[in-house]
């Protein structure tokens, strides 16, 4: 586990002490849900729709506070995760990217063109896929337990540059990636030139030139205002992401059976809830960015093929990483439940 700073947070964890011993009013044991977004994302809408049903659920036993911003954490999510691992903080929202840090098998969900949209992630996530489900019950390893997963937009590609239509359109080009091997690994095989940053400095960095573009989500590209400073942008769904609802290992289970079951019926509400806001929520940005004057283009599948042909290497490296049984039966689940077009 990592160290959690000491500065500023002393307080912070006496204080989530003191609020998890001492309950809410009328005796109700608090919960203190902290996701990293703003209070106008859909993952707080769908944090809320859980408090409800928690709430109601458990007829008052629990009172849940939902906080934006990981207010709790600093606004940092690696203080909000070690919060939680802590128990200081009961449960959280964050991305994929995130949780995989501390479980790299669900990585393979980001495998370029794994999915075909949205909605094929939807359903495998909804599959009870056995190899998910264990994969999700290691989690308890670092202290954890997810209640939800949920698929989040796609990611895409945006530049200053160019429209990108195939690879070799991405030759040279300097492109912000998380601060993650695995992009920078997928970006070097594409022939770009891979910059991994902060989310904070991606406006800052096409306007001076350290990178051209960026990938990411159409939501998260709007709500960082990088469609102001890179207008060529490729819709090419070439990976996916989820959402994750997590508690404290702990205070999950010193809960009843009963209230866990109701933690999990809730999750099930939040993942609803977060697909129909960040749906609802890619049309304003789509709309918002075309008049803008957002220069839009939509990958054929068939044009799909030469970016995953250069990405074989990449492909065989990340295979190499799971046992051949688990490589087999995750890629089962996913053809299984494929929408035929």
């Amino acid at each position: 586990m990592k160290k959690i700073p000491a500065m500023g947070l002393c307080l912070l964890v006496l204080w989530g002490v003191l609020s998890a011993c001492t309950g809410a009013a009328g005796g109700a044991q608090t919960i203190s849900l902290n996701q990293t977004s703003s209070a106008d994302h859909p993952w707080q809408k769908a944090s809320l729709a859980w408090a409800r049903q928690v709430e109601e659920g458990t007829q008052g036993r629990y009172a849940v506070r939902v906080y934006a911003n990981a207010t709790l954490a600093q606004g940092n999510y690696q203080v909000m995760m070690e919060m939680i691992q802590a128990g200081t903080i009961q449960a959280g929202v964050e991305s994929l990217t995130v949780l995989a840090a501390y479980n790299q098998d669900v990585s393979i969900l980001n495998e370029p063109f794994l999915f075909q949209d949205v909605p094929h992630v939807a359903r495998f996530l909804a599959s009870d896929v056995p190899v998910w489900k264990k994969w999700m019950g290691q989690f308890e390893k670092s202290n954890l337990v997810i209640l939800s997963s949920a698929p989040r937009p796609m990611r895409q590609l945006n530049n200053n540059q160019r429209i990108i239509k195939l690879p070799q359109d991405m030759n040279g080009m300097k492109f912000r990636v998380p601060m993650n091997q695995f992009y920078v690994s997928i970006f070097e095989a594409l022939g770009a030139k891979p910059v991994p940053l902060s989310s904070s400095e991606i406006y800052s960095a096409i306007q001076l030139g350290t990178v051209n573009g960026e990938d990411n989500s159409v939501q998260t590209q709007y709500d960082f205002k990088t469609h102001e400073v890179a207008k060529c942008f490729t819709i090419i769904n070439y990976i996916a992401d989820a959402s994750f609802l997590f508690m404290n290992r702990h205070f999950y289970y010193s809960a009843t059976p009963e209230d866990q079951k109701v933690f999990m019926d809730a999750g099930k509400t939040f993942a609803e809830t977060n697909v129909r806001e960040d749906t609802e929520y890619y049309r304003v940005a789509m709309d918002a960015m075309k008049e803008a004057g957002v220069e839009f283009y939509e990958t054929p599948n068939a044009d799909k093929k030469a970016f995953q042909d250069k990405l074989a290497g990449f492909y065989k490296a990340l295979q190499a990483k799971y046992s051949p049984e688990d490589w087999k039966a995750c890629h089962d689940a996913v053809a299984a439940v494929m929408e035929k077009k």
